[in-house]
């Protein structure tokens, strides 16, 4: 519990903020073209409401508007905590939106939304905290965000990967990994133009070996709460999104980002130098 409570200096979290927060902006501005048809079964936690809410513009322009001004808010720290869960919330309504009212979809902003929860759990807890560093000007100086916050980022990027790879085993087998069927999804929705989607064609075994790379590397996800196989996991599964995205227009950025932010060693990179420069003021 006291390695959970231990405090670190704040930029790296920081930039793990901001991440957030341009995810946000793009989903608030991004455009949806809403399905017609019967809606069934829970697949949002909007489930529930009738189609007179869920495809209702004036809604859509609502949760649009509050998730701008959650933003805006806090960017500027202002109204924490309360900033933090508008930006949270509007973001899980918004995209629930999507979801009821599209026939596919991708896990796309899936992780951002999570963390952007553990994040306003942070600032809940702490807000008093963060109020009076930021007034007292040593919010950049002084260690102030609990190792738990890290960690349960960690935990749960790591869980998302698993769980991903997991499902293709539990309803695919490891016959998944056959190459064929990434071949067929490459020839029909690859970017024609890409050299990785040229590859895949043109080999079958270059393909299965790379399908059975990605069902390793997902299924290993979790193993990246130990920090001696972070770094690891972490190249893995960078290297991953570097080849999806070069190949699909799949929209996995932010899962892309976040993970690097994460599973690579940047946080201790960017806490060095914080405290270096922290330490240079003091001596100054």
């Amino acid at each position: 519990m006291e390695r959970l409570e231990e405090r670190t200096l704040p930029q790296f979290n920081q930039l793990v903020i901001w991440s957030l927060l341009l995810a946000a902006a793009t989903l608030a501005v991004w455009q949806f073209e809403i399905k017609i048809g019967p809606r069934g079964g829970f697949v949002s936690l909007l489930s529930w409401l009738p189609d007179e809410i869920i495809r209702n513009p004036a809604v859509w322009i609502a949760v649009r508007a509050g998730l701008i001004v959650g933003i805006a808010l806090w960017l500027a720290q202002r109204w924490l905590p309360w900033s933090c869960w508008l930006v949270a919330i509007s973001f899980t309504v918004l995209w629930s939106l999507h979801v009821e009212t599209t026939t596919n979809t991708a896990h796309i902003f899936n992780m951002a939304n999570m963390l952007l929860v553990i994040q306003a759990i942070w600032i809940t807890a702490d807000a008093p905290l963060i109020r009076e560093r930021f007034h007292s000007g040593t919010y950049w100086r002084l260690p102030i965000v609990p190792t738990w916050v890290s960690l349960a980022s960690i935990a749960y990027i790591g869980i998302f990967h698993t769980a991903a790879g997991l499902s293709k085993l539990t309803f695919s087998g490891p016959s998944w990994a056959n190459g064929i069927s990434l071949q067929l999804w490459t020839y029909l929705w690859g970017r024609p133009w890409s050299p990785t989607t040229q590859l895949m064609l043109r080999s079958r075994d270059f393909t299965q070996s790379l399908q059975v790379l990605t069902l390793v590397l997902e299924t290993a996800g979790i193993l990246a709460i130990f920090p001696r196989l972070r770094t690891v996991v972490g190249i893995g599964l960078v290297a991953f999104y570097a080849g999806v995205l070069a190949t699909f227009d799949y929209g996995f950025q932010f899962n892309a980002l976040l993970t690097a932010v994460y599973f690579l060693p940047l946080e201790r990179i960017i806490t060095l130098w914080a405290a270096r420069r922290a330490d240079e003021k003091t001596v100054r």
